[in-house]
């Protein structure tokens, strides 16, 4: 019965829905939709800054064709199945530790950045530490490298610029880029770059995005191509 369930996010009256304090109504047309996406998720709407990096960050995953694990699932699904949703739903059911997962790469930089402030060391020690850390464990770094893009990744180095010119360059950006150098000094592998979930998760983490919140701006991200794919396979492809 949906007299069970509770919410903070939203309340549905006659003839109107308030989100989180705000009128539905006064939302259509007056707000862009990044702002709709960060008021439903974060509860507050974004200042001038952070709506320009949400709108920046939505437009970051839109598609990356055939490398994308999500597009393969995707037209595989709509392939068999030729529907919209399903077809739509194994493309998103590939997100995980390897692909669009923003979060994890926050919580490797959160955890970097924690040991810096409690054990007062440097970027460049911490970035150390992190490295050998991760090499004796035999571990990989969320967040660098990209089976495409060598050296850099445009869409992570856009998103950087944007958010120098909106204030949003702070310890972690500068964590995950000291590790990066550090990373490719010990290792020698210059093609390894920042992608742009390593990108996202540290600039999400800078915006005070939690994990799940991540997650959900990422899923928001690459649902227009994984569609669009879907769609191209449904009415153009083979059976």
């Amino acid at each position: 019965m949906a007299h069970e369930w509770q919410t903070k996010i939203s309340r549905v009256l006659d003839g109107k829905v308030i989100i989180h304090g705000y009128s539905h109504e006064a939302l259509i047309g007056d707000r862009s939709y990044a702002e709709g996406v960060f008021l439903t998720l974060r509860g507050e709407l974004p200042t001038r800054e952070e709506a320009r990096m949400m709108d920046a960050m939505l437009n970051s995953l839109l598609d990356h064709g055939f490398v994308a694990a999500s597009v393969l699932a995707a037209r595989y699904a709509a392939s068999g199945n030729p529907q919209l949703v399903p077809g739509t739903a194994a493309g998103l059911l590939t997100a995980g530790s390897n692909t669009i997962s923003p979060q994890h790469s926050a919580e490797f930089l959160e955890h970097a950045v924690k040991m810096m402030r409690e054990e007062k060391l440097s970027l460049d020690e911490t970035a150390r530490r992190n490295v050998a850390t991760v090499r004796a464990q035999k571990r990989r770094i969320p967040g660098l490298g990209h089976p495409t893009h060598k050296g850099h990744d445009f869409r992570a180095v856009k998103l950087r610029k944007i958010a120098a010119e909106c204030g949003f360059v702070g310890d972690k950006v500068k964590m995950f880029e000291a590790i990066h150098a550090e990373f490719v000094r010990v290792t020698g592998r210059h093609g390894l770059c920042i992608n742009v979930d390593g990108m996202l998760g540290a600039l999400m983490s800078e915006m005070g995005f939690r994990p799940l919140q991540m997650a959900a701006v990422a899923l928001l991200a690459v649902l227009p191509g994984i569609m669009a794919h879907v769609i191209e396979e449904i009415e153009e492809g083979k059976p």
